[in-house]
């Protein structure tokens, strides 16, 4: 796997600076976790992005944690022909739950668990064993663990397999995904009872939040999928450690964040002509597109680029970024490693000409050969992924936990109001959006608040 790395910021003479890294060999490094049923959707839709790129191989384990026989049974027949046919993925510990008390899971009710907890914590605990003795074998912690998860039945039970994980690796950075809800169900249980369990479990977190989509979740659930697979083939440093780009993006975004991550993603059809067919079975990215006129292709990257800014690009609508904060950009494209570079270059050209970098002073680009299969055409699409940290108040988090908030409340930036661990509580403001009064200690809502 070839990529290019664009690193614009601190530029003298060069107009860009570009750094190769090989990755044969590179021991297993990731850990993934789908919670719910949702959550191990997204896991599958993770691993055919890794299996495609023939990465599978650097996921230790994965685990699909839904006590529901159906999901349970679906996610196994999913994997007999993703792994089968796939040589790079026989070293993937798969893990699912023992112990289902319910043979449809919890539905959507977060508090249903508690009946049966004593043995759901001692099978978690199970898990997070089989996760270490794993890491044991492959003769490394992960340097990143990826946690789908959600505001529906399994919600909590994700959050404490979030501190158990935490807790068996301190070391390793742990990536929380929520999926923001949408459906008047889960807003009030997370309203009323998730959140103020995820301000305790997550505290301290940073977390990448995305939306939910009730019509399209199976594109949202792809678009994520192929972010992460991009960014985590991506090559970010140029003093060519061979670590989890994933892990290192994180730790360098989570310096300007506010306990938020934000991801932006674009697809564009590539209009190239091909010399051969893409391979049928992996790795298909052995075979590339030929590119084809000398400038479209750099230009179509650009504003392609230059798309993920707009709205209908977020994973969740209404979160702000700032253009100072440092940002990772991920290019993914199926063309022929010895293209790559040139193409970079073109691009990188063109997008100091339109000011971007300028813009987005901390903005960094990379370049990575690949082919993600798109349905049942063979057609060829450029993949475009923004991730940004973000700072101060949320449009979709206060549109759950302040539905009746006032519209121009939410543009403000309040420290207190961002990350898990900070105790943004409904009860803990007016509905004008000011800090309730200190001076009643006997209202219920004190027991959840915290003053900074």
């Amino acid at each position: 796997m070839s990529s290019i790395f664009v690193r614009p910021r601190n530029r003298s003479h060069q107009l860009l600076r570009t750094a190769k890294r090989s990755t044969e060999g590179r021991q297993p490094s990731l850990v993934v976790v789908g919670v719910g049923t949702a959550g191990a959707r997204r896991t599958l839709m993770f691993l055919q992005r890794m299996s495609e790129l023939s990465e599978i191989g650097r996921v230790q384990s994965a685990v699909f944690y839904d006590c529901n026989e159906t999901t349970v049974n679906y996610v196994q027949s999913y994997l007999r022909k993703l792994l089968g046919r796939s040589k790079h993925g026989t070293g993937v510990q798969i893990l699912f739950p023992t112990y289902i008390p319910l043979p449809n899971g919890f539905m959507r009710d977060p508090r249903l668990f508690e009946e049966y907890e004593g043995p759901l914590e001692r099978d978690t605990d199970n898990i997070v064993a089989q996760i270490i003795s794993q890491s044991e074998r492959a003769g490394q912690s992960p340097e990143a663990i990826i946690e789908f998860m959600g505001f529906a039945g399994h919600s909590v039970l994700g959050g404490r397999l979030y501190r158990k994980l935490r807790a068996a690796f301190p070391a390793t950075v742990i990536l929380p995904i929520l999926m923001l809800p949408e459906d008047h169900v889960s807003e009030e249980w997370a309203r009323r009872y998730i959140w103020e369990q995820f301000e305790d479990l997550l505290e301290g977190s940073e977390c990448l939040l995305t939306a939910q989509s009730a019509s399209h979740f199976g594109e949202d659930d792809l678009r994520l999928a192929t972010g992460l697979a991009g960014v985590e083939v991506a090559d970010f440093d140029e003093d060519g450690r061979t670590g989890s780009p994933l892990a290192a993006a994180c730790q360098r975004l989570s310096t300007a964040s506010g306990g938020w991550l934000g991801m932006a993603t674009v697809k564009r059809k590539m209009q190239l002509m091909r010399k051969f067919e893409w391979l049928r079975v992996p790795p298909w990215w052995r075979q590339y597109a030929a590119v084809g006129e000398e400038e479209e292709l750099p230009t179509a990257v650009g504003y392609a680029i230059w798309s993920t800014l707009d709205p209908p690009a977020q994973m969740a609508q209404g979160m702000n970024d700032l253009h100072h904060v440092p940002q990772e950009v991920v290019v993914s494209l199926p063309v022929h490693p010895d293209a790559l570079e040139p193409l970079a270059n073109s691009a990188g050209e063109i997008l100091d000409r339109s000011n971007l970098f300028g813009q987005f002073p901390n903005m960094d680009i990379a370049f990575n050969t690949a082919r993600f299969v798109e349905g049942s055409t063979n057609e060829p699409y450029m993949h475009i992924t923004r991730v940004y940290p973000v700072q101060g108040e949320l449009a979709p988090v206060i549109d759950i936990l302040h539905p009746n908030s006032a519209p121009e409340r939410r543009s403000a930036r309040v420290a207190h109001e961002t990350g898990f661990g900070s105790y943004y509580h409904p009860e803990a403001f007016h509905m004008d959006g000011l800090i309730a009064p200190q001076d009643s200690p006997d209202e219920e809502w004190t027991q959840h608040v915290r003053y900074i």
